[in-house]
C-alpha cells in the first residue's frame, strides 16, 4: 500500500495505483477539487492535473498514466508529478491486480499539472451560526 509520503512501486512493478476509497472528488469547469475525509483537507487540481487524476479514480499504473499524457501533449514525467503529489498527501493506494483505467477526454491546450493543497482543513473553514465570535446578523 502507497503511504503518505512514500512513492507509489516503482514504474518497472507495474503496481496500479488509484485513489482511495475516501477521497471525495468535485468536478469544475477547469478542474476538480478533491476532499480527503480523513484528513479534511480540500485539494485544487488544474485541468492538466485532474485529467490525470481521473486515471487513478479506477486504478492506473504510472506507464499508463505517462503514455496517456503523452497523448495528450504533455511532457515525460507529467504523470509521474502528479502521482508523486498525491502520493505524498496519501490520496493513493495500491489497486487490485488486473485492473484498467477508462481513457478520460481531454481537451484543450496542455499545462503544467498543479496539485495545491489548501491551507485549512474542512473543519477550520466552516462555522457555525452560534460562534460567539461572529457578529449577530440584524
Amino acid at each position: 500500500m502507497v503511504e503518505a509520503g512514500q512513492a507509489p512501486a516503482p514504474a518497472g512493478d507495474a503496481q496500479a495505483v488509484a485513489l482511495r476509497a475516501d477521497v471525495v472528488v468535485t468536478v469544475l469547469d477547469d478542474g476538480a477539487v478533491l476532499l480527503d475525509l480523513e484528513s479534511k483537507y480540500f485539494y485544487e487540481l488544474n485541468a492538466s492535473a485532474w485529467a490525470l487524476t481521473r486515471l487513478f479514480e479506477v486504478g492506473a499504473t504510472p506507464e499508463q498514466a505517462e503514455a496517456m499524457a503523452r497523448t495528450w501533449g504533455a511532457p515525460d514525467g507529467a504523470a509521474g508529478s502528479v502521482l508523486d503529489a498525491l502520493a505524498a498527501e496519501g490520496l493513493v493506494t495500491d489497486a487490485a491486480a488486473g485492473t484498467s483505467p477508462e481513457v478520460p477526454a481531454y481537451e484543450g491546450e496542455w499545462s503544467e499539472p498543479r496539485v495545491e493543497k489548501q491551507p485549512e482543513p474542512l473543519q477550520r473553514v466552516m462555522v457555525s451560526a452560534f460562534d460567539p465570535s461572529l457578529p449577530l446578523a440584524e
